[in-house]
């Protein structure tokens, strides 16, 4: 039955914006069904509308809401006279209960192949779709099963939630929303590759990024953005923390794994050459990032340098991925002379934050894990050390060593060298001895002097092995988890050899990316 009266049903828990959304319906010649408050709020602006009760021809109480009766589900699955076109439906939250009836009216709309929008921004979409439509009646059928299939996650969110039962229940998962085609998987014949988004509000999601040039970014990119966005957040929260404030931070990766990290409190420039200058040979071809704008002049130091061309025979970086809260034009007009490199930018980095998220995901086989989120804080009056010799510099080069090893993934306990604010050298591996040997062989290799320089490591030290390692390679300081066996022995090795170590509580130890 071609039906030629278009019906809206409102159903919304916010009545942000009704009367505008009411307005773009009335004026297209559609009629507009509303449950009791919203036809209150409407009426008050001379808006035609009827009432749910007045459409079902049903005005006793029941005890379940009017929408639940079968004419409304007739209306929205059925191809009948008095058919529902189209269901604007924004249930109420958990808190206030189980929305068992909002729910159910979007089920519905999608099963009839039914408009189904909950929430402002599509509806403003479907209003700017039906006004391209000749007859103000029709969106494309691109955007209907979009729409629906919206609907049909943001259902299956709801349930799922209700299975949680704060840890408890026996289901739990995720679900997405596809938010990016990528260009490839980890590697070229993975494909189809896409970045998918979860529910919720959270302005640092790679979603949020924007990207500043046409490159297509693959899962690599997006992958390893995210590491170092996770270690640049949590150095900023525990400079935060620890300051009030937090210093300019600069990152520079290979494969999410930073192999130079800097800070400083005054010059961007500096903060950009140390980062880059931790391990010039790794970073070739990585990502970094910052949490301050880049200008002409940086992006000419992240484009290239002489220096480097004199020890490496190639004055580019080659970085792969490049991200901040803002540039200029002049830092995109360099650093978007590479065909492949991929800029974002979003504002959010100025103050960069954790996120604060109940669950932490890993696929394996037949599965997956799950386990509370790593959203561990240093804070530095509440581990155990002796502070004596500890100055600005020396507590700042420790906490990024913490926040680098706390985030890293070179093999499993991980440890880094950091001096002047500057990371030297990072290393992991089966045992901590080979981790310390690796970070200092990196730090060597690549020009640093480690004397006086500061450590971190993600796991404690079960011997004094690895504490020798880093004793002859000149450190002063240090930040391990408690714990051990030997742990008394390892303390009085630091003791005895003037090395002040800050012992954070054993159960936050820093394990990542298992």
């Amino acid at each position: 039955m071609n039906n030629q009266v278009k019906r809206a049903l409102f159903s919304v828990d916010s009545l942000n914006n009704i009367e505008q959304f009411a307005i773009a319906f009335q004026g297209m010649g559609w009629h507009i069904i509303a449950t009791a408050e919203t036809v209150k709020k409407l009426q008050q602006h001379d808006i035609v509308v009827e009432d749910v009760a007045t459409f079902t021809g049903v005005t006793e109480n029941y005890g379940f809401p009017p929408t639940l009766h079968p004419k409304i589900e007739t209306a929205l699955t059925l191809d009948v006279s008095f058919r529902i076109d189209l269901v604007y439906d924004i249930p109420y939250p958990l808190s206030k209960g189980n929305d068992i009836g909002g729910r159910t009216l979007l089920a519905l709309g999608a099963k009839g192949n039914r408009i189904v929008v909950f929430t402002f921004d599509d509806m403003r979409q479907v209003i700017e779709e039906l006004r391209q439509d000749p007859n103000n009646t029709n969106i494309s059928d691109n955007y209907r099963m979009q729409l629906i299939d919206k609907a049909h996650a943001h259902i299956a969110r709801h349930y799922m939630s209700l299975g949680y039962r704060q840890g408890e229940g026996l289901c739990s998962g995720l679900i997405g929303t596809l938010a990016l085609r990528l260009m490839n998987g980890e590697n070229p014949y993975q494909i189809p590759s896409d970045l998918f988004i979860s529910e919720g509000q959270d302005s640092l999601s790679l979603h949020q990024l924007q990207p500043q040039n046409s490159n297509t970014s693959c899962f690599t990119n997006l992958a390893d953005t995210d590491c170092i966005l996770y270690t640049l957040c949590l150095a900023a929260e525990a400079f935060r923390l620890k300051y009030k404030r937090v210093p300019y931070i600069a990152i520079a990766a290979k494969h999410g794994n930073p192999c130079g990290m800097a800070i400083d409190w005054t010059s961007t420039e500096e903060t950009v050459f140390g980062a880059l200058w931790g391990n010039p040979m790794a970073i070739w071809g990585g990502e970094f990032i910052t949490n301050f704008k880049i200008d002409g002049n940086l992006g000419r130091l992240l484009y290239k340098s002489e220096e480097r061309e004199k020890l490496f025979g190639n004055a580019h970086w080659m970085l792969d991925v490049v991200v901040a809260p803002d540039f200029d034009k002049n830092a995109l007009d360099i650093l978007g002379r590479s065909s492949s490199r991929k800029i974002f930018k979003n504002s959010m980095l100025y103050e960069p934050k954790l996120l604060d998220f109940n669950w932490h995901y890993r696929q394996v086989r037949g599965g997956f894990l799950r386990q509370p989120s790593p959203n561990y804080i240093l804070d530095i009056t509440r581990v155990e050390y002796d502070n004596s010799q500890l100055n600005g510099k020396l507590l700042d080069s420790l906490i990024i060593a913490w926040g680098i090893v706390y985030s890293s993934n070179h093999g499993g306990n991980e440890v880094a060298l950091v001096k002047d604010r500057r990371l030297l050298g990072v290393g992991g591996g089966p045992s901590t001895v080979d981790a310390a040997k690796t970070a200092v062989l990196r730090a060597q290799a690549s020009g640093h002097d480690t004397m006086k320089s500061v450590f971190a490591a993600d796991a404690f030290f079960p011997f004094t092995d690895a504490p020798e390692i880093l004793k002859e390679a000149g450190c002063c300081s240090g930040i391990v988890p408690s714990g051990g066996k030997n742990e008394t022995l390892v303390r009085k090795y630091f003791q005895s050899n003037d090395i002040n170590i800050m012992y954070i509580p054993a159960q936050y130890r820093g394990f990542c990316r298992h």
